[in-house]
């Protein structure tokens, strides 16, 4: 008889404000009674998931993040370019990538995904950027990056403690907002280049970030492109009236709104910046980022069509 393909599972127990660690004990009965072959780990700290998966990528088929976007982001950073496949459960806060990919809530649908998995090569991104103060860093992005007004967002995020969800990001949005001013940006996109006012920018992998705003809602993770949208203008409260329309993806063309495909971005400027990528802060303090894309570099477990 042929041995099991091994799937490893890595919980934050901190994601979505501690909702995943009142799902450990389930998801651990779960499992025991299943027939999966299985390790289990629970996470200690920020980078623990990228080690666990990194090590795990040689010995399973499947490494499953519990968690949210942060979580996600972790444990697909350990996986680009190897052939074991990321699966999802969603226990986060914004659950972005697991809208994506309709990860389950639950430990049966996690199970009932395990034992019949689909698989799908999805695109990643790279970020290079260049801080205030010099120093250049690297990270891998998965769903989506943003520049300006969202990441002040994601920062406010991590700030409140009782909610989750749309209720969540959308406290944090009107909290942010109040005297908001935008960045004068240079973009580089290919052989073009422009500077102009910015609230925010958004380079999509995926269609959702911040809990469900469809920001990019044309992107999508296996074409080898990015989908990027600016919200322009010197003046918040002129946005203000075209924020509900991102619930829907109906802001695309409307007054203020940018919205073109690359494969690379380049944008700077003479002020630092924040940034986000999948939901986490990625930096308060940019000065530029370089973003490239990496095609068809992560495997993922997706429910059949």
């Amino acid at each position: 008889m042929t041995a099991k393909p091994h799937i490893t599972i890595i919980l934050n127990p901190i994601a979505g404000r501690g909702k995943a660690k009142h799902v450990h004990a389930a998801l651990k009965r779960a499992l025991e009674h299943s027939t999966l072959n299985y390790s289990f780990h629970v996470t200690s700290g920020p980078g623990d998931a990228t080690i666990l998966a990194r090590n795990a990528g040689s010995v399973s088929s499947i490494v499953v993040a519990v968690g949210g976007d942060g979580t996600v982001n972790e444990v697909a950073t350990g996986l680009v370019g190897t052939e074991a496949a990321l699966a999802v459960m969603s226990e986060g806060s914004g659950n972005d990538f697991g809208r994506l990919v309709n990860a389950p809530k639950h430990p049966k649908g996690l199970l009932e995904l395990l034992d019949a998995p689909s698989f799908k090569k999805f695109d990643s991104g790279v970020i290079r950027l260049t801080h205030a103060d010099g120093t250049v860093n690297e990270r891998s992005f998965f769903n989506s990056v943003g520049l300006g007004f969202d990441a002040a967002v994601a920062k406010k995020v991590s700030s409140i403690q009782w909610l989750r969800g749309i209720p969540l990001y959308l406290t944090a949005l009107l909290q942010t907002l109040a005297g908001y001013q935008p960045h004068f940006f240079s973009v580089c996109n290919g052989n073009k280049t422009w500077q102009k006012n910015y609230f925010l920018l958004c380079i999509g992998n995926g269609t959702w970030e911040g809990g469900g705003f469809m920001l990019t809602p044309n992107a999508r993770p296996d074409d080898g492109l990015f989908e990027v949208c600016g919200v322009t203008g010197d003046n918040i409260l002129k946005v203000v009236p075209i924020l509900p329309l991102v619930m829907s993806g109906k802001h695309l063309g409307k007054k203020y709104i940018e919205s073109f495909d690359a494969t690379s971005l380049v944008v700077e400027s003479g002020k630092e910046f924040p940034v986000h990528g999948d939901g986490e802060i990625f930096g308060w303090d940019v000065k530029k980022v370089e973003i490239s894309m990496n095609p068809g570099s992560l495997n993922v477990v997706v429910p059949h069509s």
